[in-house]
């Protein structure tokens, strides 16, 4: 159900996206959890279908998408493969502030290939900080500073950690600090070229779940043009808060949302099969009382995001309060609903002999990968009590 009202326009692209998702992208999910397999071909046919340019403008050759648009096709593709899903979500994210404000340079490097299908990007933001215990977030950003040189930046042996899509990008959204810029606030963000630096992935993605995202640490080193430097002439502007944060908050809630809502539609033909006795497991009045609140809790979670996204899409949110708690609640109800399919299925599922159990694992994620929920609480205390 969607109890927040779609366009036509929204629901065609919510049953298109299905529809490629169930064709192209679901058939190759167990596989790809099984063998810890990057989906490249899953993401070949979101390429086929012009979603690598989902959100670049028309004018642009792209499909100009807006996020409600968008949260309906990471959802889509996450009930089918949540691997695949944050692949393409990170590939969104990394373009949206090139596509938003780019120079006519930009414009011609990146946004023209991008409608195209020709990029695909992904991030390469925080470093490794855990061993020297300055902070105790999952996911850190203290990032290096970019020495300029001629012809632009250099990267000097630069180590970025958990970069989904390692090694499989074509471009990477950098986060560094760059020589002559400010030393404060949020840090630059640099377009780099897969094939125009040295490159190295770190390791093998050995994840508990998300098995397929090749979220690898990379080693860096090269010279970047000061051209490919994103938000040149919006330096008054947050750029990050103002372009980029709605749909990278709101794409990660969409993820967890999908496996939610994907295992909950799966487990509905299982749990209502009958034994031979002809009973079935939904007749126990225990399980219809977890369904039930399985129900309640995903359509919750989805009439928050959508009615975030729409916020967004309208200009009209105060702050980033609904998309963060937006992205908690969707990525609990993973959580939880998972769970409690494991629970419902028993020996069934805990033998994998049922997806629950990829589900379960894949959900995970959301508790401790990108905006880590401890750290959205955090931001939600801080808007709550701002300090004086």
């Amino acid at each position: 159900m969607n109890y927040f009202p779609l366009t036509s326009q929204q629901q065609e692209w919510k049953d298109r996206t299905a529809e490629i998702a169930a064709r192209d992208i679901g058939p190759h999910a167990a596989e790809c959890d099984r063998l810890a397999q990057y989906p490249q071909a899953s993401l070949d046919a979101l390429r086929e279908a012009g979603l690598w340019a989902l959100r670049v403008p028309q004018e642009q050759g792209g499909l100009g998408a807006d996020l409600v648009t968008t949260c309906l096709v990471v959802e889509e593709i996450a009930k089918q493969c949540p691997s695949t899903a944050m692949c393409y979500k990170m590939h969104l994210e990394a373009t949206e502030l090139v596509q938003r404000i780019p120079t006519p340079y930009q414009l011609e490097r990146f946004v023209k290939p991008l409608a195209q299908g020709q990029v695909f990007a992904t991030i390469a933001g925080g470093e490794t900080t855990g061993a020297t215990g300055t902070d105790w977030r999952p996911v850190a950003m203290d990032v290096s500073t970019c020495p300029q040189v001629d012809g632009g930046f250099a990267l000097n042996n630069i180590r970025k950690s958990y970069v989904t899509s390692a090694g499989h990008a074509t471009h990477y959204l950098m986060l560094n600090r760059l020589e002559g810029r400010p030393t404060e606030g949020m840090p630059d963000f640099l377009m780099v070229e897969r094939d125009h630096i040295q490159w190295e992935v770190v390791g093998e993605w050995n994840g508990l779940g998300m098995r397929g995202n090749s979220s690898n640490p990379m080693v860096f080193n090269g010279v970047v043009p000061a051209e490919h430097r994103l938000g040149i002439g919006h330096e008054e502007e947050p750029v990050i808060v103002t372009y980029m944060m709605p749909l990278l908050i709101l794409t990660y809630a969409a993820a967890y949302l999908g496996i939610a809502s994907g295992a909950y539609e799966r487990a509905i033909p299982e749990v209502t099969k009958r034994f031979a006795s002809g009973s079935r497991r939904v007749d126990a009045p225990l399980n219809q009382r977890r369904f039930a609140e399985m129900s309640a809790q995903i359509e919750a979670a989805r009439a928050l995001l959508h009615t975030a996204a729409a916020m967004a899409d309208a200009g009209r949110s105060p702050s980033s309060m609904p998309y963060v708690q937006a992205k908690v609640l969707c990525s609990e109800a993973a959580i939880r609903v998972t769970q409690d399919l494991m629970t419902v299925f028993g020996g069934t599922a805990f033998a994998a002999r049922l997806p629950f159990e990829r589900y379960f694992r894949d959900a995970r994620a959301g508790m401790v990968m990108g905006l880590a929920n401890d750290q959205a609480y955090e931001m939600i205390a801080s808007m709550l009590f701002p300090k004086s």
